[in-house]
């Protein structure tokens, strides 16, 4: 099975075919996922003005790419993947670190998180590399390129997960993901950052969870 690409913008277009999966990521979708100019068919295209369009079938053949077919062959074999490999390049690109107040609160975050399968950093690094950039530098692109998850377990957490959390919103904005566990209200600090809550009986939460880290 090989990939076929079309980028479009308006009447012009260009594509790729035959491609591996790992020239498909490379190529196409790490930097269109980041927002940079893709180069195809000797262009250069913004994905803010484009549409891109990844099929999955069999390879096709010169014979198959003769006279201008080659697009239609791939469309008649193939299959529209467009969504899966974005949402599969997000997931494996997604770090989450856990900043929990106890064990039993990292231990619930964990285990959703393995469930939609996001790759976890330790909070602690995490943590020194944030204060790092804020101190030392100031800047944002010293910031990890990661997610945090801010498990409240209760209305009055103690100051020191305060604080952390705290540090967290204001280094990483909306990587910095509110999510509740137990009945408590959100912290007072944290109310109008908003929150998840996280429910192990609950599917839809472990959705609304695996939805808004596919966003970041």
């Amino acid at each position: 099975m090989a990939f076929h690409v079309e980028i479009r913008r308006s009447l012009r277009h260009a594509r790729a075919f035959n491609l591996s999966e790992e020239r498909l990521r490379r190529g196409v979708v790490d930097p269109w996922r980041a927002g940079r100019k893709v180069e195809l068919g000797d262009q250069e295209w913004d994905p803010a003005d484009t549409v891109l369009t990844i099929l999955e079938g069999p390879e096709l053949s010169q014979p198959d790419l003769a006279l201008g077919q080659g697009w239609n062959n791939a469309e008649r074999s193939g299959t529209n993947v467009t969504a899966r490999v974005l949402e599969e390049a997000a997931a494996q690109a997604t770090v989450v670190a856990v900043l929990a107040e106890t064990r039993a609160g990292h231990e619930a975050a964990t285990r959703f998180l393995d469930r939609i399968g996001i790759r976890q950093a330790d909070w602690v690094a995490v943590r020194a590399r944030l204060i790092a950039a804020t101190i030392v530098s100031g800047v944002d692109h010293e910031v990890p390129d990661v997610a945090v998850l801010l498990v409240v377990e209760r209305s009055a957490p103690a100051p020191g997960w305060l604080f952390d959390a705290g540090l967290a919103v204001g280094a990483l904005g909306p990587r910095a993901i509110v999510a509740q566990v137990g009945d408590e209200p959100l912290p007072d600090a944290l109310r109008e950052v908003g929150g998840i809550r996280l429910d192990p009986e609950e599917p839809a939460s472990l959705r609304t969870l695996a939805e808004r880290l596919r966003t970041l």
